[in-house]
């Protein structure tokens, strides 16, 4: 999947809400969904269905400013790391490198813009 985490006026878009997570994902055929029965500690996460399809869910409790750090976190998981894995298990890992990775990569995403 090439997804390009870093288009600079796409995630400009995504921030000031002139497109939403499901167009942009939509694109490259991620269904995105926007979930209010996660608890808080649970931002967002990532799945490949049996039929191979991505799923990109993500915490509507949370301020936009979370959920678009949280998507750029998530899209990290599908063009990198799961191609690489596989399948990752366990909401709890968020200790582990590749989550670590995504954190900071997202983090710095976010502040550049």
């Amino acid at each position: 999947m090439n997804i390009d985490i870093l288009d600079k006026s796409l995630l400009k878009s995504l921030l000031d809400e002139t497109i939403s997570f499901h167009e942009i994902m939509n694109a490259y055929n991620v269904r995105t969904s926007i979930a209010f029965n996660i608890p808080a500690s649970i931002l967002g996460f990532v799945y490949v269905s049996r039929r191979g399809n991505y799923h990109l869910i993500l915490n509507g409790n949370v301020n936009y400013k979370t959920q678009c750090r949280t998507f750029v976190h998530e899209i990290k998981h599908i063009t990198y790391d799961l191609p690489k894995i596989g399948y990752i298990v366990g909401l709890d890992m968020q200790h582990t490198y590749f989550e670590n990775e995504a954190d900071m990569l997202a983090e710095k995403i976010i502040t550049y813009l």
